[in-house]
């Protein structure tokens, strides 16, 4: 199978987590969101894990080419993931 290679860009709390600004990560091409979001719980453990699955009080944002990203959607070759929190308003 063909490997892809994206940039995975950490903002906030997920910079201090994995201790990296940005690094790139190597995947099976046809990988979705949910696929690199396993691969990086697999590297950083538990507690990026713990970020990752509270949903329901502090969704966490995945941003492909700038726009939201679901878990489904599939990523390409050179693709920039943002991963963060929404910003809040007020």
């Amino acid at each position: 199978m063909n490997k892809i290679h994206v940039t995975v860009k950490y903002l906030g709390t997920f910079s201090q987590l994995t201790g990296r600004r940005q690094e790139s990560v190597e995947l099976d091409e046809g990988a979705t969101v949910d696929v690199l979001a396993k691969k990086l719980v697999q590297g950083y453990g538990r507690d990026l894990k713990k970020r990752l699955e509270d949903i329901e009080t502090r969704p966490v944002l995945f941003l492909v080419a700038d726009r939201p990203a679901d878990g489904d959607r599939e990523l390409a070759d050179g693709d920039e993931v943002l991963l963060t929190y929404p910003a809040g308003g007020g």
